[in-house]
């Protein structure tokens, strides 16, 4: 069809305004896709044979709520290229790094963002895996190997976790040493390091009591999995609210009784030891 020139400029200008638009929205909502703040996320920290799969299963029953398992606490290699790659260029970063001809060329413009949204990525792409991320408000994973955290990194360490995961929370579970010691694996170490390494986790949930109040909730084992049913759905309950920020209903709770009916304890109600 013949049209005009000038027609055809406006047709052609409104065409490539229309593109435009359209590609910055896409990349707009490909950018609040990969938001840090697109989920919330929530950790439990705790130690081996503390409850704490019996914890995670009750994590996932509540809704709109994906916590994983252990991963070998991979954040904690993340974390550390970060602290390399600070140290690194607070001795070479002023020795050059905008010349072309430095060995330390570029080294001032990697940026502590970078690795803050990589550490996002990692944990929202791994927990999420092939399900549909939009299904889920909270993500997550729990962990036993918060040991291998050195006192003098600890500040540093959960430092990040608030930049990479704004908000954080932390489920800090614990169980009596004594019945754990004996429970397991443990029963294969040596009785000396594995309280070492328990009470280590210890100083790292009291860290985060002192330091974050606002965003830990304390879960103990022994009331989870008591013979009072009164006392645990009070501790699921609040559990529940502390993750999803919402109230529990009666068709929740009967799931988290599910997973209490066949998940880890010493009472009858519950099939096998603690994990």
């Amino acid at each position: 069809m013949y049209l005009p020139p000038p027609v055809r400029r406006r047709l052609d200008a409104r065409v490539d305004r229309a593109r435009e638009e359209g590609f910055r929205a896409g990349l707009a909502h490909a950018a609040a896709r990969r938001s840090r703040e697109r989920h919330r996320y929530v950790f439990v920290v705790t130690y081996g044979r503390s409850g704490s799969t019996l914890v995670q299963g009750l994590l996932n029953a509540f809704p709109r709520v994906l916590v994983r398992g252990e991963n070998d606490l991979y954040l904690l290699d993340l974390y550390r290229a970060l602290a390399r790659l600070r140290a690194f260029r607070e001795l070479h970063g002023e020795q050059g790094s905008r010349n072309v001809v430095s060995a330390f060329y570029g080294l001032k413009a990697i940026r502590r963002s970078a690795f803050m949204q990589a550490m996002n990525d990692v944990v929202t792409t791994g927990v999420v895996g092939n399900r549909d991320a939009d299904d889920y408000d909270v993500l997550g994973f729990k962990e036993v190997v918060w040991h291998r955290i050195a006192p003098d990194e600890t500040a540093g360490f959960f430092d990040a976790m608030d930049k990479a995961f704004p908000g954080v929370r932390y489920v800090l579970n614990t169980r009596d040493v004594a019945r754990v010691i004996g429970s397991g694996f443990w029963r294969d170490s040596d009785v000396d390091e594995a309280h070492g390494l328990i009470n280590r986790v210890v100083e790292i949930q009291e860290h985060l009591r002192a330091t974050r109040p606002d965003r830990v909730h304390d879960v103990r084992y022994e009331e989870l999995t008591g013979p009072d049913p009164a006392v645990r759905d009070d501790v699921v309950r609040r559990l529940g609210e502390f993750v999803t920020g919402a109230p529990m209903s009666p068709a929740v709770l009967a799931s988290a009784r599910e997973v209490l009916a066949t998940g880890h304890g010493p009472f009858p109600f519950a099939r096998v030891d603690a994990d």
